[in-house]
């Protein structure tokens, strides 16, 4: 009995998650459609959003996007962020080629031993560089701060003899920030 309870429960989780993965991507078509070349699809580099994929939608000169980062199967990240676009205009595009950008992120790395989940929010300025009407590059550059950090431990880490805690101090909180992407409007 209690079998066919857990692989029910299985079922109903599975399809919960398909409705949310087909609601969102009905959203997405739906924004692509509406949009008028106001969503973009990102997929770039960069600390402390590591390798990553994502989406922004355009509001004036503004964009709001979220993306989702891997470096190995230790570490992925969650981003989302607020682009304020100033300055000159493209003459491939409406909006203004410097920005402005904040952004949270939560960067997860887990090994054998534990589980590190830090939450960051960082600051830059970057420049974006319009190939066609439709695909460019940006490049930005900035700090990010540690706002906080959770460790779960999974077991003990064996002795080795070695510590090292290197007491950074002020970078334990603050660290630049780099990052380069690729980005198509719709």
């Amino acid at each position: 009995m209690r079998l066919f309870l857990n692989l029910g429960k299985k079922t109903i989780m599975k399809s919960i998650k398909l409705f949310f993965i087909s609601l969102l991507l009905s959203i997405l078509v739906t924004f692509s459609i509406l949009a008028q070349k106001k969503l973009s699809l990102i997929v770039g580099a960069g600390f402390p959003e590591l390798y990553h994929v994502g989406t922004r939608y355009q509001i004036k000169q503004s964009q709001l996007g979220i993306s989702l980062g891997l470096a190995s199967h230790f570490a992925s990240t969650f981003t989302a962020d607020y682009l304020y676009h100033y300055s000159k205009e493209s003459s491939l595009s409406s909006r203004k080629v410097w920005y402005m950008r904040w952004n949270y992120t939560l960067l997860k790395e887990k090994d054998e031993y534990e589980i590190i989940k830090t939450h960051t929010l960082g600051m830059r300025i970057g420049r974006e560089l319009n190939i066609t009407k439709s695909f460019g590059i940006g490049l930005d550059a900035g700090l990010v701060f540690r706002l906080y950090e959770d460790t779960i431990l999974i077991k003990p880490k064996p002795l080795s003899g070695w510590n090292f805690n290197f007491g950074l101090g002020f970078f334990e909180i603050v660290l630049p920030a780099i990052g380069i992407h690729s980005f198509y409007k719709f």
